[in-house]
């Protein structure tokens, strides 16, 4: 097992790689806001067979592309929680108008390639393992466990849609 390492001794470890740390306090900043672990990730491109960096490998450089992933990913998580939400609002929507609130309990509203057991077993284990979130709960204690589908389908997984 390794042994942790200062903030200091994680510099060193960077600069005996051959990594150019214009500003030590910049760098001491940013491992202590995002893990050397986390950010060892981004110096792989940069690593050669021996251990070392490639010439003229900057933290800063390394910094701006870890910022770039950041940024990047966020925008295109946030495009896809838009996605998602849509698509569930009009699988919700088109199914409950076609087949009813508890339609998607019938296997016959599905077609053969669809495994409707497994499906409803995944649906028993999301309504069990949310069962401390409030609209479960309510729906649990007032209606006895029946969710219709614009409220259950709040609880599956992007890979359940796909029975739809």
């Amino acid at each position: 097992m390794k042994q942790p390492n200062t903030y200091t001794q994680q510099i060193e470890k960077l600069r005996s790689r051959g990594c150019i740390i214009p500003d030590v306090e910049f760098c001491k900043e940013v491992l202590a806001n995002i893990n050397y672990y986390r950010l060892s990730a981004y110096f792989l491109p940069y690593k050669t067979a021996s251990d070392k960096y490639l010439p003229n490998t900057n933290f800063n450089t390394i910094y701006r592309i870890y910022e770039f992933d950041r940024k990047l990913r966020a925008i295109l998580f946030s495009a896809i929680e838009e996605v998602e939400i849509t698509l569930r609002a009009r699988l919700a929507y088109f199914h409950a108008n076609k087949y009813g609130a508890l339609g998607y309990k019938d296997a016959n509203n599905f077609n053969t390639r669809h495994h409707h057991d497994k499906f409803i077993e995944r649906i028993n284990t999301v309504i069990n393992d949310n069962k401390k979130v409030l609209f479960v709960q309510h729906h649990n204690k007032k209606y006895n466990g029946a969710f219709p589908i614009w409220v259950i389908i709040e609880l599956f997984t992007f890979g359940m849609l796909s029975y739809f």
